[in-house]
């Protein structure tokens, strides 16, 4: 009994250590090239103590078969991708299905050029430097430079968590964790365990640091009942903290779903036959977060590209989120804080953290998948012989 216990606890302590902490460079435009930090001119770049505006989108892949492609029209998507950011002018942005492509449309962008720093660079070779991106990853852009960069490897994935520290203003204090995390999809008891485990897995890397942190991302939360993840680990939801609690303006009830098969209408041709609405994406502050967030969190990317077709950014919604550092926030204003979840909205996620109403496998049903596939392969071939854009 002793030495099995003994063999236990290696392997624990072996898979412990390969889910350690990756060290990674982070880059900065120097003026002629994309450049590891430590050689960039720009490093120097000073924070205030103005908002931050904290934000997430998983951006979908370009990595698909042909006929998924032609759905999914991914250098328009990246195209518009660039623009957005402009419009959204974000201080910390995470990205989920970054592919090589996709990033190296990013950082032509003069914009970015100007102002971020990133957790990844392509280089001559068509590949990513720190080799986050296979096939695809997650990107870290911060108007303030990164002091640390590290990657965390999490149970049953190839993907990693890729984290940066850095400092919401010119205050010591204000010292943070950014992490953004792409955590294994799929509707099915299995997989929502999987999750939960690979969240857990950050956060044994983090909170030993005793710093505050933020996790964010399409962290793929298919059921009510994985909101548990939200209350077992003290988390604060920015998206419930905003729009669950009994306080004004902070009490809409709005359900922000970041996956909407109703009203993002990409999906349904990226995915004939889906249906379901959910809020897949978020942004989980952990306890004692320094800062409040002046106004609700909103949708980013949830308007078609045109008008007058089917075509959106992505098959998810982004979140958005400012906020100010609790040492700058005026106390005259209306405001949330992030550090410690409203009791209203620890009842409404407590709730749905013991539901146990769904908790079965997803099936989109044999009937209804076949015949939204034949719908979609003569949609596809009308679509191949021009007959429709």
């Amino acid at each position: 009994m002793q030495l099995l216990h003994k063999k236990i606890t290696n392997c624990a302590l072996h898979e412990n250590m390969s889910r350690s902490r990756r060290e990674l460079t982070s880059f900065h435009w120097n003026g002629t090239q994309w450049a590891p930090v430590a050689s960039s001119i720009s490093s120097t770049k000073q924070m205030t103590n103005e908002t931050v505006r904290l934000a997430t989108l998983n951006i979908l892949a370009d990595c698909f078969p042909w006929f998924i492609e032609m759905a999914i029209r991914s250098n328009e998507r990246f195209e518009w991708l660039c623009r957005a950011i402009v419009d959204l002018n974000p201080t910390i942005l995470g990205l989920n299905e970054v592919t090589t492509n996709a990033l190296e449309q990013l950082q032509q962008c003069s914009f970015i050029r100007e102002n971020y720093f990133i957790t990844e660079s392509v280089n001559e070779n068509n590949s990513s430097v720190n080799g986050l991106l296979s096939p695809h990853g997650c990107v870290i852009l911060s108007r303030m430079p990164f002091e640390e960069v590290f990657a965390v490897s999490v149970s049953g994935s190839a993907r990693e968590a890729v984290i940066g520290k850095v400092q919401l203003n010119n205050h010591s204090n204000t010292c943070v964790y950014v992490c953004s995390h792409h955590t294994t999809a799929y509707q099915t008891p299995k997989n929502a365990q999987l999750r939960s485990q690979q969240i857990r897995d950050i956060v044994d890397i983090l909170q030993p640091l005793n710093i505050p942190y933020v996790i964010m991302g399409d962290l793929n939360l298919h059921y009510q009942f994985e909101d548990a993840i939200v209350t077992d680990n003290n988390f604060v939801d920015g998206w419930a903290q905003t729009h669950f609690s009994s306080i004004e303006p902070f009490n809409d009830g709005n359900e922000g779903f970041t996956f909407d098969a109703i009203k993002n209408t990409l999906i349904p041709y990226y995915i004939p036959g889906e249906c379901r609405q959910m809020r897949l994406d978020r942004i989980l502050f952990s306890s004692e977060f320094p800062a409040f967030s002046v106004k609700p969190c909103v949708l980013w990317a949830n308007q078609s590209i045109k008008s007058d077709n089917y075509l959106f950014p992505s098959d998810h919604f982004g979140l958005s989120i400012d906020l100010i550092a609790t040492n700058s926030i005026d106390n005259t204003q209306r405001a949330m804080y992030m550090g410690k979840s409203d009791p209203s909205v620890h009842e409404v996620l407590s709730r749905n953290a013991e539901n146990n109403e769904n908790r079965s496998a997803y099936s989109l049903g044999l009937v209804r998948r076949t015949v939204a596939l034949v719908s979609h392969f003569g949609w596809l071939a009308a679509i191949s012989l021009g007959l429709k854009k």
